[in-house]
């Protein structure tokens, strides 16, 4: 009976040495490329919306298209900072009250807001989204859904596994404005 038993429990640890952990292995690889595609991806489309000044409807179709092509669900977030300066008048009709001081104001616009430009609700066609020169533009890519080697993990560990495994953040100075 014992003979049995360790036949058994040697038939289980050489399925999970032979099969389970090389397939784990390689799922988890597959994750690893899969963020360096990613990383590519958004580095392509921020740095091409920093150079030209402006996003298109059809730029960021084609970015969404080529993550999707990945096989995962993603989050995108984006996010555009512009700075303004303003100088600080005691008395802001008369020009000669200028307090030798200056306001740096932000004015930071997101997702939905540049995506309403992009895409508006009206059916019309889609505009352009305009960056100025010196502003900050940053892309959050995070996936949704679990991947392949998230779910085989969970298995094994019996635990449950964050979800967010692929995330890319990437942005910077908008360089140029071509109108």
């Amino acid at each position: 009976m014992s003979e049995t038993l360790s036949k058994i429990i040697a038939l289980i640890i050489s399925i999970l040495l032979f099969f389970i952990f090389p397939v784990e292995n390689m799922l988890t690889r597959q994750d690893d490329i899969t963020r360096v595609v990613v990383l590519n991806e958004t580095s392509k489309f921020v740095d091409s919306v920093r150079n030209l000044g402006y996003i298109t409807p059809l730029m960021y179709s084609q970015f969404s298209h080529a993550l999707s092509a990945t096989g995962n669900v993603y989050e995108i977030t984006m996010e555009h900072t512009h700075n303004r300066i303003d100088p600080v008048y005691a008395d802001p009709v008369v020009i000669t009250s200028f307090q030798h001081d200056y306001n740096i104001n932000a004015r930071i616009t997101y997702t939905d807001d540049i995506l309403s430009v992009l895409f508006p609700d009206t059916g019309g066609a889609g505009g352009r989204y305009y960056l100025s020169k010196g502003d900050i533009f940053c892309v959050k890519v995070a996936n949704v859904n679990k991947t392949t080697a998230t779910k085989i993990q969970q298995m094994l560990l019996m635990s449950d596994l964050p979800v967010k495994r692929i995330i890319v953040n990437y942005g910077g100075m908008v360089r140029d404005e071509n109108y």
